[in-house]
């Protein structure tokens, strides 16, 4: 990437990352163009040159949360060293959205996006098949219990993540998840501590 490429990137990530903080704060109708090239410091031509409109932007912001998801998840499969570390950092992986985000502001937009909606739709099958082969290496290396048929994982992961996406855009969830990070990531850990196997209190 030369300097005028790279220039125009960060120019990019500027305008998102400054609307994602507007939308996020004062509500997707409330923001202008003009209130975030204002804040971004580029000028209104910029930004609908990068997005062409104010809904086309807040679509890019969404899908580069699920892109930036995938891909760390994605990474994490392929690396290689002690399994229980990974879930660790998997589970870092599902749970940093909710402490630096508004899920209010992500569930909304999605819920008002017929494309989005389909784009996680996408995202969650991925998500299941990510998990089935992390599970199956969490058996190879003998910290998931080898009784566990693939059927009852299926099962499982099904309960987990209907559950999750059917209560998420409630806003008694979502607050409480946004308040406390830490709940989200022992939500996480209960999950697979479900499916991890013990033998006298020892993996």
């Amino acid at each position: 990437m030369d300097g005028f490429e790279k220039r125009r990137d960060d120019k990019k990530k500027a305008i998102m990352q400054t609307a994602l903080e507007l939308f996020e704060q004062y509500g997707f109708e409330k923001v202008s163009m003009t209130d975030i090239a204002k804040k971004a410091h580029v000028s209104r031509a910029s930004i609908y040159n990068f997005f062409e409109s104010k809904d086309n932007l807040r679509r890019i912001i969404i899908k580069g949360i699920l892109d930036d998801s995938i891909e760390k998840v994605q990474k994490l499969l392929e690396e290689q060293g002690n399994f229980i570390n990974k879930i660790s950092e998997y589970i870092q992986i599902r749970t940093w959205y909710y402490g630096k985000h508004s899920l209010k502001f992500f569930f909304d937009t999605v819920e008002s996006d017929p494309e989005l909606r389909q784009y996680l739709d996408d995202f969650i099958t991925f998500h299941r098949q990510f998990l089935t082969k992390f599970i199956e290496e969490g058996k190879r290396s003998g910290v998931f219990s080898q009784d566990i048929s693939n059927a009852a994982i299926e099962i499982y992961i099904d309960i987990f993540q209907s559950y999750y996406l059917q209560n998420m855009h409630k806003r008694e969830v979502h607050d409480r998840l946004e308040r406390n990070p830490k709940l989200a990531q022992e939500i996480n850990m209960l999950f697979l501590e479900g499916l991890i196997q013990g033998n006298n209190g020892k993996n």
